[in-house]
């Protein structure tokens, strides 16, 4: 009835001991939290080493690639913030990280979220035909599409006084907000469910193999 792999019984009791916090804060709890953690970040380091050994230390002995001793000056840099005396020398490497970083997130969050969503909203919104000729399209999809952008820009108008109609626009704005936060948060919810049913999957047909 239940399983011969010991792994599957090491898996049945991290899972039962994580569990076990739905009635109370435990010891069993946090001993499987701990290792838990302990193991994510053991596995971490292990990746993050062996990334430097593949993608650093064999391209540069055995391919040539001496570009890349850039990128490994620049790591081991970082470790001086832990000499005494020396810890300056760890800004340049973290500077380059932070301008690295904020340059590709605000080419990703505008293109992202401003331009791309702008193209997607108003581009089939006007359509043209064989001839050539621009034509409205009459798609209630895209009508409710481009009338929800503009209510919700709308309703952060702050500018301004709003008064009607503008101000009814702006309310339908915020109800929208409300909505799609609704859906967002029903997603989560729905998400952590499907991860809390594939844990008691794991126990009831791996382990017990009851199903």
């Amino acid at each position: 009835m239940f399983s011969t792999n010991l792994w599957h019984w090491v898996m049945a009791a991290a899972i039962l001991s994580i569990f076990s916090f739905l009635y109370r804060e435990n010891a069993i709890y946090r001993l499987a939290e701990h290792i838990f953690v302990g193991a994510a970040a053991g596995h971490t380091l292990g990746m993050a080493i062996g990334n430097i050994h593949r993608f650093g230390w064999v391209p540069l002995t055995t391919k040539d690639q001496w570009s890349l001793i850039v990128p490994l000056i620049l790591g081991v840099m970082l470790y001086a913030r832990f000499i005494k005396g020396f810890a300056w020398v760890s800004r340049w490497p973290i500077a380059y990280l932070v301008g690295n970083g904020v340059g590709l997130s605000l080419y990703t969050a505008l293109n992202s979220q401003a331009i791309l969503q702008a193209r997607a909203s108003m581009i089939d919104f006007i359509v043209h035909d064989q001839t050539g000729k621009f034509l409205l399209n009459r798609s209630f999809d895209n009508f409710i599409m481009v009338f929800g952008v503009l209510a919700v820009l709308t309703y952060f108008i702050f500018s301004i006084k709003q008064s009607a109609p503008l101000k009814t626009v702006s309310h339908a704005g915020r109800w929208l907000m409300m909505v799609t936060f609704g859906v967002s948060f029903g997603n989560v919810v729905a998400g952590r469910i499907s991860l809390a049913l594939g844990r008691l999957v794991d126990l009831y047909d791996v382990w017990l193999k009851i199903m």
